[in-house]
């Protein structure tokens, strides 16, 4: 592609074109592909030095020129100066902000995907793997009536899809190049829709920068990710990005239960849909009905009413079913498309997954890994276990946190774990380059002294000892990695999936 493609509508202060002592144009300069990782740079490319939290991409431009890069784009104009450009033949290219202008070069380089697209980002701290799945499996069901049905893809946590084609997925929204890659592929394939996951990192670091959303979703906020964001302000400011940025013709979905709900709409100039249980909101949920193995309730917006029966079970699913009805009203579907999308619905993998053993106790594998997320998980159970009179089942909490990242949520966790469960197993969930045992310390701080938990720090036999002391009727709820089938541990990512050592577990029983 020629460069001066590449860069339109890009902020650029300043381009060295002096290639060998010779000036040349942006129009005379052929770039085979773009790279941010120096090591997939090869002859011909463009090399984005961008900013990361353990690596500057600034500091291996050097690199990336040896392996062939003929363009640089950087925003530390001292990095290297013009002189070494000039003998190395390529052309240096100054911005502000390098992320930025990997969107915006991203975007030009696949032909604007997003343009093409009906594209539906759903944010918050709680329930986005969830509802892209509703969302994804309402739009398809939509689709069936059409001459030309088209597929439907969908980007987040656990996995990439393009209808049924799976996709790898390592980060929750894809960094901006592999984005816009990855809605060209949808294109390609004959989708003509979107749903994805929009992390407050992707918002914060420009990865959706430029993507032209149909429709956003705020889910919900509570504590995480202070790591990274410092404060619940600044979190909620990175959120607030995908909803300032959307322009008139889109929609703007909030959960107006949630106290940031209606603020995140402030600035935003979208058509605006609202959903709720308990706040006088667009669209609402009343008679909500949670049993053990469905959910039901009655959809209202407006003068419009209909019936929803859904095998997804409590109430943070009905919040979760809510946003996915109040995007798929907001894009003009038929309540019959909904109401059939919803009955069919498959468990998300690692979402309050169930797994009942021959011995009658039921163990349930989620993500949850905040304390609301936590709370919301342990109440459900706390619902299924009132819901059926025949049960009178105890909980036993198996969970951790993760190391190097927000600590201040531990003993939050902690307390929540040990006033909601009756038997709680502190455990290493991520422990990275943490010690494991202080992780372990820090939650059970947040537990009051007289108040018994137990400790161990290898997962697999907390699992065992929360299974060897389970009766019929208990409920096991083992929380914070969900649908991760890795476990890290220092800098060792080792195989580990919760659910895989339960079936296991219970297989060796029998």
């Amino acid at each position: 592609m020629i460069l001066s493609s590449l860069l339109n509508n890009v902020k650029v202060s300043k381009i060295f074109q002096t290639v060998y002592g010779k000036m040349v144009t942006t129009h005379d300069v052929i770039i085979s592909s773009i790279q941010y990782d120096s090591r997939k740079v090869k002859r011909g490319d463009m090399f984005v030095a961008i900013r990361g939290q353990a690596y500057d991409g600034h500091k291996f431009i050097q690199d990336a020129i040896h392996n062939g890069a003929k363009a640089v784009v950087l925003e530390n104009d001292n990095a290297l100066p013009d002189s070494f450009f000039m003998h190395t033949g390529v052309i240096k290219i100054v911005v502000s902000n390098t992320r930025k202008a990997l969107a915006e070069i991203s975007a030009n380089y696949f032909n604007h995907p997003s343009s093409q697209l009906t594209i539906v980002g759903v944010t918050g701290t709680n329930g986005k793997t969830t509802t892209t799945h509703i969302i994804k499996s309402i739009l398809e069901e939509y689709e069936k009536k059409s001459s030309d049905p088209k597929k439907v893809g969908l980007i987040g946590t656990i996995e990439n899809k393009i209808g049924n084609e799976v996709l790898e997925s390592q980060l929750t929204t894809p960094e901006s190049l592999e984005l816009n890659g990855l809605l060209l592929k949808v294109i390609d394939k004959g989708g003509s829709s979107a749903v994805m996951e929009v992390s407050s990192h992707a918002l914060h670091q420009y990865r959706v920068h430029g993507i032209n959303f149909s429709a956003a979703v705020f889910t919900n906020l509570t504590q995480d990710h202070l790591d990274y964001h410092r404060t619940m302000e600044k979190y909620f400011k990175a959120k607030r990005i995908l909803f300032d940025n959307l322009n008139e013709s889109a929609i703007a979905i909030s959960n107006t239960d949630d106290q940031y709900g209606l603020r995140i709409l402030e600035s935003c100039c979208a058509k605006k849909i609202t959903y709720g249980i308990n706040s006088d909101a667009t669209v609402k949920a009343k008679n909500v009905n949670l049993g053990i193995s469905a959910t039901s309730f009655s959809v209202i917006y407006g003068r419009e009413k209909f019936q929803v029966v859904t095998p997804l079970i409590g109430k943070f699913n009905v919040y979760n079913i809510l946003a996915a009805v109040a995007t798929a009203i907001g894009l003009g579907i038929d309540s019959a498309a909904i109401q059939t999308a919803l009955k069919n619905l498959l468990p998300v993998r690692g979402r309050f997954e169930r797994i009942e053993s021959p011995e009658g106790w039921t163990s349930i594998v989620d993500y949850a890994h905040t304390p609301d997320a936590l709370e919301k998980c342990l109440l459900a159970v706390r619902d299924i276990l009132s819901a059926d009179d025949s049960r009178k089942g105890k909980i036993i909490t198996v969970f951790g946190a993760g190391g190097d990242r927000d600590k201040t949520k531990r003993p939050k966790m902690g307390k929540i774990a040990a006033d909601l469960s009756d038997t709680v197993i502190i455990t290493s969930d991520n422990p990275r380059t943490e010690n494991p045992y202080q992780i372990i310390m820090d939650i059970a701080f947040g537990i009051d002294k007289n108040t018994g938990f137990l400790q161990e720090i290898d997962r697999r036999r907390a699992i065992e000892k929360a299974i060897g002391m389970a009766q019929k009727g208990d409920v096991i709820l083992i929380a914070g990695k969900g649908h991760e089938e890795y476990q890290i541990i220092g800098v060792e990512k080792i195989h580990f999936s919760d659910a895989e050592i339960i079936r296991q577990l219970i297989s060796e029983k029998k």
